[in-house]
């Protein structure tokens, strides 16, 4: 996976870095669902328990109420002297009103314990749930949910109990009912929640254009603005982002003309310094072994064998001197680029002898240009391409110890004129940590910054280390100096 080289250390990441980010909206949405639903579940929990309690509470003056309506009616029905239940039954219907208002369960039963007569009002079967949340509230602990009181004939005798309790069915269904309420209420809450997030949604819509122009200018785009927002809270972030991202594109500027200028210096002072050293010490040890060959001849003919051998020694230091100068020369400026181009000196570089660390067996290197050459290359860059592809040879062999290494050239279009260097090879590549800077990489990158190019490293499966440089062919234009 393609990586890119940092200029510099990375630091680690903060603890705060590491937190997963936070969507106002979504939470917002959340914790008003959450809020509402708690709410309502309390509401809807005390509603049923004042609900059973008040019921509780009525019972024993309903109970009395329910006795004297029965009594009144057994009063007209019977004499003082009537005793048999048997023969004028209990009627039940003069509880309809109060059944009407109040959800009764009476029962009425002999001395004996036999059933005379009851029912609850109402009397339809309840629905499951309406059935359970009427048990929910008949478990409840407080005031007692049934009443005996003594059916009493006209003369005050006794003749049997009547039993009057909560028809919990029916208070089950009050409570569902109000339940249901409670929900629409709550459904309303949550549009009316969702209505009032959308606005806020809309007014957050530019922290995430601030999240994207952030991502572009990490990955090197410098001309991101963003658009003024409406919302009074953002526009002054806005508006120092927008301040920021321009001093931001200034300083990188600035900092890519300093470093390409001391490139330029740079190598400016190794071509003037090769070229004196060419010019002066060149010719000079030329001369001396000019000079030597003459001391050498004028001792053989004199019969002086001391000189001579003095003169042949000071001869061979020279043809030393020479070599090592040219070497330095090849090093400081090399003598192909200037002479036969940057195609010839790169196919140079590539042909010239190495030797690998590791068991001194030269790597098998191999060169790629593109079909149409490389005279679109300015001249002025040409250099800065041959010590890429040098450096990454270098690193490749000596580093890696890479035992094959190919580099390809190509020239792109997209988005703008480039030239793509490739140097690929099978060596051991860098270390878990990545790359150190010790391979010569980070100094690499500086250049490739330098020219406003990128360079990524790309590590395969297979082993090995992609070196991957991207320079544009048209340098970034200069930023004047302030006065």
């Amino acid at each position: 996976m393609p990586t890119e080289l940092p200029a510099t250390s990375s630091s680690a990441l903060s603890a705060d870095a590491l937190q997963p980010a936070l969507d106002l909206q979504r939470t917002l949405l959340r914790r008003g669902a959450l809020l509402v639903a708690v709410l309502l579940l309390g509401l809807g929990l005390w509603s049923g328990h004042e609900l059973g309690r008040a019921e509780r509470v009525a019972l024993p003056a309903t109970a009395r109420l329910v006795a004297q309506l029965l009594h009144q009616d057994l009063a007209r029905q019977l004499t003082a002297f009537e005793r048999d239940l048997q023969e004028v039954p209990v009627r039940l219907e003069v509880l309809d009103d109060l059944e009407r208002r109040l959800p009764l369960c009476v029962r009425l039963r002999t001395l004996d314990e036999r059933p005379i007569g009851g029912h609850c009002a109402p009397g339809e079967p309840p629905p499951g749930p309406v059935a359970w949340l009427g048990a929910r509230l008949a478990a409840l602990d407080g005031a007692p949910a049934r009443v005996d009181l003594p059916l009493l004939l006209p003369g005050g005798i006794k003749a049997g109990t009547i039993e009057v309790g909560v028809n919990w069915d029916h208070v089950g269904a009050v409570w569902a009912t109000r339940l249901l309420l409670l929900m629409g209420f709550g459904l309303l809450l949550g549009l009316g929640g969702l209505a009032l997030t959308r606005p806020v949604g809309r007014a957050l819509r530019p922290t995430r254009q601030i999240l994207a122009a952030l991502a572009r200018l990490e990955a090197g785009e410098r001309e991101v603005r963003l658009p003024v927002p409406p919302l009074r809270e953002l526009r002054e972030l806005t508006l120092c982002f927008n301040r920021l991202a321009q001093r931001w594109t200034e300083l990188l500027a600035r900092q890519q003309q300093l470093a390409g200028r001391l490139l330029h210096t740079r190598e400016e002072e190794r071509r003037h310094l090769a070229r004196e050293l060419h010019d002066e010490m060149g010719q000079s040890l030329s001369a001396l072994r000019a000079e030597t060959a003459v001391i050498a001849a004028l001792a053989a003919r004199t019969g002086a064998p001391a000189l001579q051998q003095a003169a042949g020694r000071i001869a061979t230091l020279c043809a030393q001197l020479q070599e090592a100068l040219q070497g330095v020369l090849q090093a400081l400026r090399p003598t192909m680029l200037d002479r036969f181009g940057l195609g010839a000196a790169l196919e140079a570089l590539v042909a010239q002898p190495r030797r690998r660390e590791v068991d001194g067996a030269p790597p098998a290197c191999t060169l790629q240009l593109p079909p149409g050459g490389l005279e679109a290359v300015p001249a002025d860059m040409a250099v800065h391409v041959y010590r890429i592809v040098q450096e990454g040879l270098t690193n490749a062999v000596r580093h890696g110890e890479a035992s094959a290494v190919q580099v390809r050239l190509d020239m792109d279009s997209a988005p703008q004129a480039a030239l793509v260097i490739d140097i690929a090879d099978d060596g051991r590549g860098p270390g878990p940590d990545g790359p150190v800077p010790g391979h010569g990489l980070l100094g690499l990158h500086e250049r490739v910054q330098a020219l406003g190019g990128a360079l990524a490293l790309d590590l395969p499966e297979a082993g090995g280390m992609r070196l991957r440089v991207r320079l544009p062919i048209r340098p970034p234009v200069p930023v004047e100096n302030e006065t």
